[in-house]
């Protein structure tokens, strides 16, 4: 699969990660990343046993087209697949880093 970033996911991982020097979480998002790449397509990647242990979890209500992963307690990786909801999720190829939450959550 192919990612891309949005310039608020990049603004908030300097802003979080970068600058607060986290770094198991930046090996987390690392990871994360791994996995998508990993997968073919977003069927693959929701069945993908590692995405169980990231909690990759499909939003619902006004945001049913987020995907979030647990950074840590505290943080959370926004995604959005790339297309038009409701997604066929085995033609689904790329994804969007949309933020990194932690306004629910606190401080990471």
């Amino acid at each position: 699969m192919k990612i891309t970033y949005t310039t608020k996911y990049n603004q908030d991982y300097k802003k979080i990660i970068i600058k607060k020097n986290m770094i198991k979480e930046k090996e987390k998002i690392e990871k994360i990343k791994d996995i998508i790449i990993a997968s073919n397509n977003l069927h693959e990647l929701l069945l993908n046993p590692y995405s169980k242990i990231y909690g990759f979890n499909q939003k619902h209500g006004n945001l049913k087209e987020i995907i979030t992963a647990k950074i840590n307690n505290k943080l959370r990786l926004w995604l959005k697949p790339v297309g038009n909801y409701p997604y066929n999720y085995p033609l689904i190829i790329e994804i969007e880093f949309l933020s990194i939450d932690n306004k629910h959550y606190g401080e990471g």
